[in-house]
């Protein structure tokens, strides 16, 4: 700990400057890749959601964006979809600030090394500017006088060398450690599976969604016959309605005259029914007039039978000598049954 703090004693405020700079690049480079390779894996885990493969709605917009250009892009029956591009085209605008900080964990371990260099040839400058200063003031004085002032210089020019191999020190180890922070866990390995992943949704699964609710030139002839067919229904229905709202006024204006027309044959009904009704009561009483007069009739013609049996009886009787009595009181029964 004494030697970092002597080391650190000794250096120019410059020195110090450029391996802060060196330090804070390097603490920022690595959170950065933290933070960028959380991001990553939050949108991997959403494209990797069964449900919300299921339904093609994700939790980033980015990723919506995608589905919908590739939706766009399969409407506009392109034979050949350049999924990357889509891909690529909608990272490069939704996640700008993952791009760049993506371009400075790159860029940070050459930044670093070039600020150790920086250090370098400024410590390199320091002591080369000391020793000849040394030199020179060395050359006109007392060899004991000048090795004291020349050990001085050395000294001097000595902490300028410091300068120089600690920066560089500093700069080519965080250059090391943020390679192989990045070997181990890239952000570009994570950013590559994710755009992997999201082309593999894109091409196996909702294409062959697509394609199974992408029309075919008949199934498009058949909509617009439909569509064709429903404006013509609508069209025929409002002309109808039309239609029957003038007839309805017509009719209803006719009405009146076909009512009172009603009316009277409806009474004329009625006095051809009270006739009709009365003419069957004739009817009925001239039946059983006929009724009875038949009647009669068949009485009669049953007793002038009946006569005319006892009339050969009687002749018969008379024919073999009977007497007129009998003839007498058959004469009196047909004179009694005509009677009844």
């Amino acid at each position: 700990m004494l030697n970092i703090n002597n080391i650190f004693g000794s250096l120019n405020p410059l020195a110090i400057v450029i391996i802060a700079a060196i330090v804070t690049i390097f603490i920022t480079a690595l959170v950065a890749s933290l933070v960028i390779r959380k991001k990553y894996f939050s949108l991997l885990w959403d494209i990797q959601d069964e449900e919300n493969r299921e339904a093609t709605i994700f939790e980033r917009k980015v990723l919506n964006y995608i589905i919908d250009d590739y939706k766009m892009a399969a409407k506009s029956k392109i034979e050949q979809i350049n999924t990357q591009a889509i891909i690529e085209k909608n990272f490069n605008s939704q996640l700008k600030s993952l791009y760049l900080g993506e371009k400075f964990i790159k860029r940070a371990v050459s930044l670093m090394i070039v600020l150790g260099l920086l250090g370098t040839f400024y410590g390199l400058t320091l002591s080369i500017g000391e020793l000849v200063r040394t030199l020179a003031a060395s050359g006109g004085i007392d060899v004991l006088d000048s090795m004291d002032s020349v050990i001085a210089g050395l000294i001097s020019s000595v902490r300028g060398m410091s300068v120089a191999f600690v920066t560089s020190l500093f700069g080519i180890a965080s250059s090391i450690l943020l390679t192989i922070v990045n070997i181990f866990f890239s952000v570009e390995d994570v950013r590559e599976s994710v755009m992997v992943e999201m082309e593999g949704y894109l091409d196996n699964t909702l294409a062959k969604d697509l394609e199974s609710k992408i029309e075919t030139p008949e199934e498009i002839i058949k909509n617009e016959l439909i569509s064709s067919l429903h404006d013509f229904n609508t069209n025929l229905e409002q002309s109808m309605k039309e239609i029957t709202e003038v007839l309805s006024f017509r009719f209803a204006s006719a009405t009146s005259g076909i009512e009172q027309f009603s009316e009277s044959l409806l009474r004329s009904v009625e006095r051809f029914d009270n006739s009709l009704q009365t003419f069957a009561e004739n009817t009925r009483d001239f039946s059983e007039f006929n009724h009875h007069l038949k009647t009669n009739i068949q009485r009669m013609n049953v007793s002038f039978n009946d006569f005319t049996e006892d009339l050969k009886q009687n002749t018969q009787e008379i024919a073999v000598g009977l007497q007129i009595e009998s003839l007498a009181k058959s004469v009196n029964d047909l004179a009694t049954k005509i009677d009844k």
